[in-house]
């Protein structure tokens, strides 16, 4: 894949992470954290596993880490840690319907909030807020796999 195509993907998950840090506070009164940016990021390995290798999500893990100032290393664990169990099932997942598909990457996102909470700022770990971001994240992967799937047809035609 060529750099200018890598930053585009990382373009698109610098923006879901933006929007993370500018509508969680809004939302986290709700009992409620939205993971545009890590949802975006599940959306690519889906979508281009044959692409998008670990060295990839590694640098993208790099990069986030560096600009929104995460611990260092936090994103880059949990990108290839992602990117190598979707790179595992992703032609099991191709037969999944929209549901399924939501369960599963909503479920990953709860556990990369969990595990958020648990390692970096564990006062604040709530179950409330586990199960309520689980199902908007839910229905957040919807959009965001039309949305973004719109998007790759349109801006990739050749991949």
């Amino acid at each position: 894949m060529k750099f200018s195509n890598h930053l585009i993907i990382l373009s698109t998950i610098f923006l879901g992470f933006w929007l993370d840090n500018f509508l969680n506070p809004l939302t986290i009164k709700l009992f409620v954290e939205l993971n545009f940016g890590f949802l975006i990021f599940t959306y690519w390995v889906f979508a281009l596993p044959e692409k998008l290798q670990s060295s990839a999500a590694l640098f993208y893990g790099l990069v986030i880490d560096l600009f929104f100032s995460h611990a260092l290393g936090f994103n880059m664990l949990f990108f290839v840690a992602t990117s190598y169990v979707i790179h595992l099932y992703v032609f099991r997942f191709r037969i999944f319907s929209y549901f399924q598909l939501a369960v599963f990457f909503s479920g990953s996102s709860t556990f990369y909030l969990a595990c958020k909470y648990l390692l970096l700022s564990p006062y604040n770990y709530s179950y409330i807020l586990l199960i309520s971001s689980f199902f908007i994240n839910a229905i957040l992967w919807v959009g965001i796999y039309l949305i973004m799937r719109a998007f790759r047809r349109s801006i990739f035609s050749n991949l």
